[in-house]
C-alpha cells in the first residue's frame, strides 16, 4: 500500500515544481534521496552500501540511524513525507522555495490519522478529464451545471452554498443514485459532486456511470465519510478530479472549485 501511495504521488508530482520520480540506473543524473524502511532488512543492507552515503536519507520507522536527515514514523502521514523532502531540497536549491502556491501538490486530505495522503492529487493534467469532442449545439452548451448527488439534504445544501460562492449557480439536486441516473439522462453537467455513501447503487458503480455517460461530463468531485487513501487513489485513475472525506473543509473544497475550469 505505501509504495503504491508514492508511486502515485511520484507520478502526480511531475506537475509541481519539485518533481520526484523512482530512480534507477538509465537515468540521466544520480539519486539526490534515499527513503529507507526501517523495518526493511534488505533496505537496511542498501543503507549499509557505501556508494549510498551521499544520499540524504529519509527514514521511516523507528530507531532512525544519525545520518537520517529525516524521519518519519507511521502510519506515515504522507503530507510530511513530501514536505520533509521539499524541505531537504530547497536547502540545497534555494532558488525553488519561491514556487507558486497553485502549483502545491495539496497532501493533506483523507486521512483517518488527521493528515495524510491527498489523492485529490493536485489535478494531474492528463487525468480523464477533457470533453467528448461530439458536438454540442452552443444553447445547449450555455447551460451546463452542477449535480450535488448526496443523499443527505444538509450536505446538498451546504454544497450548493459553496458552489454559489464560486460563481456556479445552476444547480440541480439528486438524493439517490437513480435519481441522479435520470437527471444525467436528460440534462448536461459539467461537474458533478458525488456522495459514495448512497442509499441505492454503489458508490463505484456510480462512479463509472458518470464516467461512461455521453456527452462527457468535464469533472467528478468524490465525497463520503469513509473515503480512504486508497479510495482516493482508485477514484483518481477512475477519474475523479478530486476526492474529499466528510465532515468537508471549507478551505480544501473552496480551493478544488477554484481549480475547475
Amino acid at each position: 500500500m505505501e509504495r503504491h501511495a508514492l508511486n502515485t504521488v511520484f507520478r502526480l508530482s511531475e506537475t509541481r515544481p519539485t518533481a520526484y520520480a523512482l530512480w534507477t540506473a538509465a537515468a540521466p543524473e544520480e539519486a539526490e534521496l534515499a527513503l529507507i524502511d526501517g523495518d526493511s532488512w534488505e533496505a537496511a543492507i542498501e543503507l549499509a552500501n557505501p556508494a549510498h552515503d551521499d544520499l540524504k536519507l529519509v527514514w521511516i520507522g523507528d530507531n532512525a540511524p544519525s545520518r537520517a536527515r529525516l524521519a518519519i514514523k507511521r502510519p506515515l502521514q504522507w503530507a510530511a513525507v513530501i514536505e520533509g523532502m521539499d524541505a531537504l531540497l530547497e536547502a540545497e536549491h534555494p532558488q525553488a522555495a519561491g514556487k507558486p502556491a497553485e502549483a502545491e501538490l495539496d497532501l493533506d486530505l483523507l486521512s483517518e490519522s488527521g493528515a495524510v495522503l491527498d489523492l485529490d492529487l493536485d489535478f494531474d493534467s492528463e487525468a480523464p478529464t477533457a470533453p467528448s469532442p461530439l458536438e454540442e449545439p452552443a444553447a445547449q452548451a450555455e447551460q451546463a451545471q452542477v449535480l450535488v448527488v448526496d443523499a443527505d439534504r444538509d450536505a446538498r445544501l451546504y454544497l450548493r452554498a459553496r458552489l454559489a460562492m464560486a460563481g456556479r449557480l445552476v444547480v440541480d439536486e439528486a438524493a439517490s443514485g437513480s435519481e441522479a441516473l435520470k437527471l444525467m439522462d436528460t440534462r448536461l453537467y459539467k461537474l458533478v459532486i458525488l456522495d459514495m455513501d448512497l442509499p441505492d447503487i454503489d458508490g463505484w458503480e456510480m462512479v463509472k456511470r458518470v464516467e461512461a455517460s455521453r456527452p462527457h461530463i468535464e469533472f467528478l468531485i468524490l465525497t463520503g465519510s469513509k473515503l480512504t487513501p486508497l479510495d482516493a487513489v482508485r477514484g483518481w485513475f477512475a477519474g475523479a478530479r478530486g476526492s474529499l472525506r466528510k465532515p468537508l473543509h471549507p478551505g480544501k473544497l473552496k480551493y478544488l472549485l477554484r481549480s475547475l475550469s
